[in-house]
């Protein structure tokens, strides 16, 4: 189902994409030939006056062919000095014209990314999310690097504020965090009623382009779910139990539980594994037999987090706030490309179109597993982002792509003299060359993604 869901995403910006030119190239007198839902052989096709829409077999995307695409090859096999399209060509358009219609299919992901996220605050949504107490993450995964550790945070404080902006949960502390890779952030913290103040480092995770500074979200040992069926419910756990200790060792949060059970697994114990739990007002012990508990996730529980709801938006409240999410996402996209030449690591963060099909289909999967809505937020925000990525991928002033096309089209309309076909040949063919080797870089990531997970 994922891979359904993922295909179908994909599949929806790229037909945005195409309608784009279509519209535009319709609109500015460019004959459209064929425009295809999907690609591969046709199954369904009909005319209406000089365009050929077409249902094609695979799913994925779809076409939109303008009048005049043989022009250029006729102007290089007869060695002309400019490509001359008839009329209704597109080569016939004068280079303004030319240039609205490449841009109109990257413009067009860009308009849907603002009504994506336009639409996410006029339905409102909900969220999960921890305290904003935490735990130095070296303490639970010791091969971990923590420079807030090293700046003199510790575990057990409350972080109150992050460069002047209040925090109130977790998702505030992780959220700035993300996009302040290589920035040293002033964070305030509550430490047993005592106000601090230090100077953090947020490291550049290479893996994924976020920053990150060696901090884990304090979860309390509060039972909120319990999973039909499992193991817990079999231990005897019940709704609001607290487990205070494992084999005598005091567990203040998941962090430590996971920690004790990994170390009892590591142990190979044969003796039975004892749970303090307090419930209500008295203190009691269920037993389980080791050999049946490996880890955390294998209890079935669910422990104390917080639901956030963030308020409907009136429509105009909501467009802005979709317009300007969807500028901040370009420039975090630009500020993504930047770290490329800083020590992210391309192999683990380009993602190709098999991961992000793969991922786009495991988040709106699990989303409306948890329910309509999430579902609904879930893929809005994940198109929203990826159709963001095309707008500017597709507006890179690489031959074969959009920017490319409008690259040329100024050189033209600056000059008032066209690229001769032959120059524009060679340098499709070092664009074309170019994309093949992103491609292939971006692919070998995701089988090596794929393989790994």
């Amino acid at each position: 189902m994922s891979i359904i869901y993922g295909l179908l995403g994909l599949s929806l910006l790229v037909f945005i994409h195409e309608l784009g030119h279509f519209i535009a190239a319709r609109a500015l007198g460019v004959e459209v030939e064929t425009f295809s839902i999907g690609m591969g052989p046709v199954l369904l096709r009909k005319k209406i006056k000089t365009t050929e829409y077409r249902l094609s077999l695979i799913p994925i995307g779809g076409y939109c062919g303008m009048k005049g695409q043989k022009d250029f090859q006729f102007a290089l096999d007869n060695k002309l000095d400019e490509i001359r399209g008839e009329k209704g060509s597109f080569y016939a358009s004068n280079p303004l014209r030319r240039i609205i219609i490449a841009l109109s299919g990257p413009l067009a992901n860009f308009v849907f990314a603002i009504f994506a996220f336009a639409l996410i605050s006029l339905i409102g949504y909900s969220f999960y999310t921890s305290s904003n107490k935490i735990i130095i993450a070296n303490e639970v995964y010791p091969e971990l690097h923590s420079t807030a550790a090293e700046a003199g945070l510790k575990t057990g404080d409350r972080i109150l504020a992050i460069n002047n902006k209040n925090i109130h949960y977790f998702s505030d502390i992780s959220d700035i965090i993300a996009i302040s890779a290589n920035k040293v952030l002033d964070i305030t913290v509550d430490r047993e009623g005592e106000l601090f103040h230090f100077q953090v480092l947020a490291e550049l995770d290479t893996s994924s382009g976020a920053g990150k500074i060696g901090i884990v979200n304090w979860v309390n040992l509060l039972i909120t779910s319990i999973q039909s069926g499992s193991h817990a419910e079999s231990i005897g756990f019940k709704i609001d139990d607290i487990i205070t200790a494992v084999n005598g060792i005091e567990t203040k949060n998941t962090s430590d539980l996971e920690k004790v059970l990994n170390s009892l697994k590591v142990a190979e114990l044969d003796e039975p594994i004892q749970f303090s739990v307090k419930r209500e007002n008295e203190n009691i012990v269920l037993e389980t037999d080791s050999s049946l508990l490996n880890d955390i996730q294998n209890l079935g529980l669910q422990f104390e987090f917080f639901k956030v709801h963030t308020p409907k938006k009136n429509i105009f409240t909501a467009f802005y706030s979709g317009v300007k999410e969807s500028f901040k996402m370009i420039g975090l996209t630009f500020k993504g490309i930047g770290l490329l030449f800083k020590g992210l690591d391309p192999k683990e963060a380009v993602s190709g179109p098999l991961r992000i099909t793969l991922m786009f289909g495991d988040t709106v999967k699990d989303g409306f597993a948890a329910s309509f809505s999430i579902g609904l937020i879930s893929a809005l925000s994940f198109l929203a982002l990826i159709s963001i990525s095309l707008c500017i991928m597709n507006l890179l002033p690489i031959p074969i792509l959009d920017g490319g096309l409008i690259l040329f089209a100024t050189i033209e309309l600056i000059s008032s003299k066209q690229v001769s076909p032959k120059i524009l040949y060679y340098v499709q063919f070092v664009g074309l060359f170019l994309i093949l080797i992103l491609f292939a870089f971006a692919l070998f990531g995701d089988i090596n993604f794929i393989f790994k997970n």
